[in-house]
């Protein structure tokens, strides 16, 4: 009896399995591959050389725009505007933001849908059940566009509707330490006294019904409530501009956490480019801000770079009023120090690369080292961001296509920075500059072409409900167009074997006055208000003085006496900005470029003070007005940044014993508060120049680090008695502190140690 044959699993066979049985197996049939062509169309990465390319080199775009989906393309999916869309000059808009998905954009959209609509319908029970009056002015809010969210928080509150009627105080905000009033011989001639700002400031009104003040050219009440749009443009002139904020939706979506390993508090960095861009940004602007902002959140390195972005971050902190210890830039407890230890250690690594970001950085950390008062150690960062220039053909119109226009407008833009920056640099250390033509880049003309070349800065005030521009376009024209004619002077005034004669100052001041005529109505005496305008005007001034006081000796001249007047007028302007600047804003916030002008202007006075020329009483009270009006803002800068400390020590020291009674009593100086932080004090490496007469053969000893040796150990008055303060000069300036914290290391002679330092003609003597 035979049985049938079985598998391994014990089961009956086939007789075509059993006949099969020992047999090799046949190997498994697969499916055809696709052709050639249908898979070029099918995957998106294209075919690279020698075979099909893998799932992970294809390129998925999980969004495409509007553009494209309507006319049913391919979509590139470059942010903020696709190549496509570029290309046909079409608005180029996405649904989702940068990294969301459609599934997680429709959640989004469908959450703010619903809560607007939830606040909404509780906004409308809530007029339901009030009293009428209270009903109508909630209509009244929700009319002027007030969100109807921040309605229902106020009115939740309880006793939100008086809080709600509450409008900003209009009258002075900040007086004037010293003496009220401005001085009667500033008043005749003066036209920044007309200005809106001196009349929404002043303590008497020009209209006697107590209305605002209109704004030039207006035929309409300006009074708060008439229209948003005057209401708007008021708070500008009614209310200091730190108490605004910076509105951009790109920093909302800012995560800097991605580019530096100092900190990752997103939600902190993004307060922290806020504060910089309203407080530092306006004047210094060392980038492009709306494609520093595109590339931060889109992660492209065209115009961002974790460089650029620590070295923004170290600048932010000293404007961030929340940091007690911001001017402290030694104590590695801080996030400046820590920011600017991380963005040194990537500028080691990256300083070669001729790249953007890498000069803008040099910018940066030079700007910083002045703030320091260590420019010696700043100064090779801009020697090599020129040179990085340069070797870049920077301020050439050659070498990028005219289709990439936005390349083009960010090389611009960054060729004009570094210009300005370069020429402010030799004009305050009476350098030759280093550039002797400016860039080839046209300046586009903001009242013609709009602001976009430039970018805007949108400000939005308390209990406003749209935001105010800063007319930040023309500022920056504007000041490209004076930084051409500083520029000149610097050439004539501080070249080797060149001296200015009057008829030289002549030229430069017809070319400064026509500059001064033609500027644009934000900027005309009459508009400025913000601190990015009122400096513009201040280092206007400031350069006609020094253009003229080193001349004035030049008697032959038949202008002599011409000079004199113009000098005495920009003298008497230049002390009237500072007053307004501080009516307005006073000078809390950070502003490293108010410094320098207020030291000057308190050199100036004091000096004048300690003349043999006997002085009449009202000629003593104005100085004296002026002189602690500065030495108040020195005071309260001295908290952002270590220069206005030095600096606010050194005229403290120059001071007589009555004007720092004075001081003391007005500004509240505490004397054993500058005591304690002169223990903490660091070397100062600064050879800016104090003095409003720039001449080259006297200008040592008013060199920074020279006045701190002589001034800062005076003996000072305290209480009726003396108390001598010689100790402190070794800690400022003696050879036992002449180690830089961070680790440079100098001999007596600046520059000639190892590290970064520069001598006193600005070459660099260092290697990086």
């Amino acid at each position: 009896m035979s049985w049938p044959a079985t598998g391994n699993n014990g089961l009956a066979m086939s007789e075509h399995d059993a006949a099969n049985l020992g047999k090799p197996s046949l190997r498994r049939l697969l499916p055809a591959r696709r052709p050639r062509r249908l898979q070029s169309l099918t995957e998106k990465s294209p075919v690279v050389s020698g075979g099909v390319p893998s799932a992970s080199e294809r390129q998925t775009i999980s969004e495409a725009c509007s553009a494209c989906r309507k006319h049913k393309t391919k979509c590139p999916g470059q942010r903020p505007s696709c190549s496509r869309c570029i290309r046909r000059k079409l608005q180029c808009h996405y649904t989702t933001n940068p990294g969301e998905t459609k599934t997680q954009a429709l959640r989004r959209n469908y959450l703010e849908l619903r809560n607007q609509g939830n606040a909404q319908l509780e906004l409308l029970e809530l007029m339901k059940n009030l009293p009428e009056q209270d009903a109508y002015q909630v209509l009244q809010r929700v009319r002027t566009g007030a969100d109807p969210g921040g309605i229902l928080q106020h009115v939740k509150a309880g006793g939100v509707l008086i809080q709600m009627a509450v409008r900003p105080e209009t009258r002075l905000r900040y007086e004037f330490p010293y003496r009220p009033e401005i001085p009667a011989a500033d008043i005749p001639n003066n036209p920044y006294l007309k200005s809106i700002i001196y009349e929404a400031a002043s303590l008497y009104p020009t209209t006697q019904d107590g209305e605002y003040p209109r704004s030039s050219g207006s035929e309409s009440s300006s009074t708060p409530g008439a229209n948003n749009d005057s209401a708007n443009y008021q708070s500008m002139y009614l209310k200091p501009f730190h108490a605004a904020e910076i509105i951009d939706a790109r920093l909302e979506n800012a995560r800097c956490s991605l580019w530096t390993t100092v900190c990752s508090d997103d939600a902190l960095m993004r307060d922290l480019l806020k504060v910089f861009f309203l407080c530092e940004y306006h004047y210094t602007a060392a980038f492009h801000k709306d494609y520093f902002l595109e590339d931060l959140v889109a992660r492209r390195r065209d115009f961002c770079s974790p460089l650029l972005v620590n070295a923004v971050l170290a600048y932010a902190c000293a404007c961030y009023p929340a940091f007690p210890l911001r001017a402290e830039y030694w104590n590695p407890n801080t996030m400046l120090y820590r920011f600017m230890a991380e963005a040194k250690r990537i500028w080691e690594l990256e300083h070669s690369s001729p790249q953007i970001t890498t000069i803008q950085a040099g910018i940066i950390f030079n700007v910083i080292y002045n703030l320091c008062g260590l420019d010696e150690v700043g100064q090779p960062y801009r020697l090599h961001a020129v040179a990085l220039a340069r070797r870049m053909r920077l301020f050439t119109r050659v070498g990028i296509a005219d289709a990439d226009s936005r390349l083009c407008s960010g090389k611009a833009f960054t060729a004009w920075a570094l210009y300005n920056w370069e020429t402010l640099n030799a004009f305050s250390f009476m350098l030759a500059p280093l550039f002797e033509e400016p860039p080839q880049w046209p300046l586009p003309d903001p009242s013609h072409n709009g602001p976009s070349w430039y970018g805007e800065l949108w400000l939005k005030y308390p209990l406003d409900s749209i935001l105010s521009p800063c007319s930040f376009a023309h500022v920056i024209r504007s000041r490209c167009r004076f930084r051409v004619i500083m520029n000149d002077f610097c050439k004539a005034a501080y070249s080797e074997r060149k001296e200015m004669s009057l008829e030289r100052a002549d030229q430069l001041h017809a070319r400064l006055r026509h500059w001064y005529d033609t500027l644009p109505e934000p900027l005309q005496p009459k508009s400025i208000v913000l601190p990015g305008h009122l400096q513009l005007h201040i280092f206007y001034h400031l350069l006609i003085l020094i253009i003229y006081e080193p001349v004035l000796h030049q008697q032959i001249h038949h202008n002599a006496s011409t000079a004199r007047q113009i000098i005495d007028d920009s003298l008497k302007y230049l002390q009237t900005l500072i007053r307004l600047y501080y009516l307005r804003h006073s000078f809390d916030a950070m502003d490293l470029f108010i410094a320098t002008p207020l030291m000057l202007i308190a050199s100036e006075c004091v000096e004048r003070i300690q003349e043999s020329t006997p002085l009449t009483e009202l000629e003593l009270e104005a100085l004296r007005s002026i002189l602690i009006l500065a030495a108040k803002g020195l005071y309260a800068q001295r908290r952002n940044h270590y220069l206005a400390k030095v600096l606010f020590r050194v005229i403290r020291g120059r001071m007589r014993e009555s004007e720092l009674a004075l001081l003391k009593k007005a500004v509240h100086v505490d004397d054993d508060e500058i005591d304690a932080e002169c223990d903490l004090v660091q070397a100062v490496r600064s050879h800016l120049p104090v003095t409003v007469t720039k001449k080259k053969e006297n200008v040592d000893a008013h060199i920074l680090k020279n006045l701190v040796e002589n001034y800062v150990g005076l003996n000072i008055a305290v209480g009726g008695g003396v108390r001598t303060r010689r100790d402190d000069v070794g800690s400022l300036g003696g050879g036992a502190l002449a180690r830089h914290p961070h680790g440079y290391h100098y001999n007596d002679r600046a520059g000639t140690g190892t590290g970064t330092g520069t001598g006193r003609n600005g070459e660099n003597n260092t290697t990086m």
